[in-house]
C-alpha cells in the first residue's frame, strides 16, 4: 500500500513538472531588428577606351521589420531600410537602400520551411572619386523588382535562413556632375542582378535575440547612351557585406 501511494505521488510530481521542463515553441510573431551593416565593394568602371577599378569598404546602420525569420507557414513579409557611408583618401561613397518583400511559406516538416518572395525596392548611391583637377559626383538611382526563394531551418534556440534571388532594375538613371565643367544625366538600361544572403537568428527564446547576416549583392549600371563629359558608360558593383543587430 505504501509502495502504491509512493509511486502515485512520484508519478503525479513528474507529470506536473513536465510542462515546466519542456522547451517552449519559438514565437512566430514578426520582429523588429536594428543594427550595424558593413561591406567591402569592388567598383569597376568601363568605357570604350579605358577602365578603372576601386575597392571600397563602407559602414552604416540598418533597421527592418517582418517575419522572414520567425513565420513557419503562410504569409511572409519584410521591410528594411539601410544606409552606408565612407570617406577615405579623398574618396567618398554614400549608399541608401529600401526593400519591401511579400511571399508565401510552406512547411516541409517541423523544422524545415521554404518560401517564394516577390519584392520591390529602391537603391541610391553617390560616388565621389579622388580627382585633384575637378570635383566629381556620380549619382545613380535605381528602382527594382525582386524575385527570390528562401529556406529556413529551425533549431531549438536558433533559426538559419538561406535566400537567393534576382533584382531587376527598372527605369533607373545616372547623373554625372563635374564642377566648373557641367553635368549630364542619362537613363540606365534595365539589368538583372543576383544576390544571396545567409541569416542566423541566435538566442531566439532568450532576453536578447541577435540576428547576424552575411550577404553578396551584384549591381550593374549600364548607361543608355554615353556621357559627353566622361568616357565611362558602365559601372559594375560586387558587394560583400555583413549585418549584426539586436532583435526586439
Amino acid at each position: 500500500m505504501k509502495t502504491t501511494i509512493m509511486v502515485a505521488a512520484v508519478t503525479g510530481a513528474l507529470t506536473s513538472a513536465l510542462p515546466a521542463l519542456s522547451v517552449a515553441a519559438p514565437s512566430t510573431d514578426p520582429v523588429f531588428t536594428v543594427g550595424l551593416i558593413g561591406n567591402y565593394s569592388e567598383l569597376e568602371f568601363e568605357g570604350q577606351r579605358s577602365s578603372d577599378t576601386e575597392y571600397i569598404p563602407e559602414g552604416g546602420l540598418f533597421i527592418n521589420y517582418g517575419n522572414k525569420l520567425t513565420a513557419q507557414s503562410g504569409l511572409v513579409y519584410h521591410a528594411e531600410l539601410s544606409g552606408q557611408y565612407v570617406e577615405r583618401q579623398g574618396e567618398r561613397v554614400k549608399d541608401a537602400q529600401a526593400d519591401l518583400d511579400l511571399g508565401w511559406r510552406m512547411a516541409l516538416d517541423d523544422s524545415n520551411f521554404i518560401d517564394v518572395l516577390l519584392g520591390a525596392g529602391y537603391k541610391w548611391n553617390r560616388f565621389h572619386p579622388d580627382y585633384s583637377k575637378y570635383d566629381i559626383d556620380l549619382t545613380s538611382r535605381t528602382p527594382f523588382a525582386k524575385l527570390a526563394i528562401g529556406y529556413n531551418h529551425l533549431f531549438t534556440t536558433a533559426t538559419v535562413r538561406l535566400e537567393a534571388g534576382v533584382r531587376k532594375t527598372i527605369d533607373g538613371d545616372s547623373q554625372l556632375d563635374i564642377s566648373r565643367v557641367g553635368d549630364d544625366s542619362l537613363d540606365l538600361k534595365d539589368t538583372s542582378n543576383p544576390y544571396a544572403e545567409l541569416q542566423v537568428l541566435f538566442n531566439q527564446q532568450g532576453n536578447f535575440p541577435v540576428m547576424a547576416t552575411l550577404y553578396y549583392s551584384h549591381f550593374k549600371y549600364a548607361l543608355d547612351g554615353q556621357f559627353l563629359i566622361n568616357n565611362f558608360d558602365k559601372q559594375t558593383r560586387n558587394e560583400y557585406g555583413a549585418k549584426l543587430g539586436l532583435v526586439f
